[in-house]
């Protein structure tokens, strides 16, 4: 312990460091006691005399702060990518195998026949089938064979295709379909209704040298299926790289080649499957 005592003479140390500025009266002419306010050659991040940043205060700087260098946080949203939040609810819901599952149309109701001999292809299966199609049903032409209500085709050209052709024995289900190109809006030219049968059509069509990018063919599951596929792969109705999709009991199995047509893809869901051929 220090008992030494402090005279009047002596000055204690402050326990703070001095400040080892000049004052102004020592000071030289001329000379200044704080830094230039020229702060191009100080380091990144030298805040200036006042305290802050001079960084900050320059706009045009390129040595701006981290969370200043790219722009506001967060991701940017990107345009054209799904519904914007306030259409979120305007999204019809589907909720009936008789609505058009996306497109322009989507969420549209299409009229059918009570009769319970009229199996509409189910919303599911079209999802599907049209996700695995896109590009093929983009601006393309579609042939739908045994078309019934023609809920296929009408799809197809919500989807953005060029023309779909609707064959369908049936006078009843042929006014369906006329009636349901009324309630989407759809022009003749870009939907025909050909009121007769599958064989006979398709061979008017060969001899007329008529093709189509993407045939639907979804007859009733009692029917011969083999007249129809025998037809199409001599080069009938099908462009070359066109696609075939047969709709069929999950039990059928067709084999992977005939004649032209060559099988690439089969997609079950439930007792509903898919066969999809290329024409070579």
């Amino acid at each position: 312990m220090n008992n030494r005592r402090s005279t009047g003479t002596e000055t204690s140390k402050p326990y703070y460091k001095k400040n080892t500025q000049r004052k102004p009266e020592d000071r030289e002419s001329g000379d200044r006691g704080y830094p230039p306010r020229d702060n191009r050659f100080k380091p990144r991040g030298t805040p200036n005399f006042r305290g802050g940043d001079d960084r900050k205060r320059d706009p045009n700087s390129r040595f701006r702060p981290k969370d200043q260098r790219f722009g506001p946080k967060g991701r940017p949203a990107v345009k054209g990518k799904g519904p914007k939040p306030w259409e979120k609810a305007k999204t019809p819901k589907i909720v009936s195998d008789m609505q058009i599952t996306d497109g322009k149309h989507k969420g549209k109701y299409l009229t059918t026949t009570e009769s319970k001999k009229v199996r509409p292809t189910s919303r599911r299966i079209r999802e599907v089938m049209f996700r695995i199609l896109y590009r093929r049903v983009k601006a393309g032409r579609i042939l739908d064979l045994c078309a019934g209500s023609g809920t296929i085709g009408l799809e197809a050209i919500s989807r953005g295709a060029l023309i779909s052709t609707f064959v369908e024995r049936s006078a009843k289900m042929c006014s369906f379909i006329k009636k349901n190109m009324e309630t989407l809006g759809i022009k003749e030219g870009h939907g025909e209704v050909f009121n007769i049968e599958v064989v006979p059509f398709l061979k008017q069509m060969k001899k007329r040298k008529r093709e189509w990018d993407v045939i639907y063919f979804d007859p009733p599951y009692d029917s011969n299926y083999d007249e129809v596929l025998e037809i199409i792969s001599r080069g009938a109705a099908l462009k070359k790289r066109g696609v075939l999709i047969v709709e069929h009991p999950a039990e059928m199995f067709f084999p992977e080649d005939i004649g032209q047509l060559h099988r690439w893809r089969v997609l079950v869901q439930g007792d509903t499957a898919l066969s999809f051929f290329d024409r070579r």
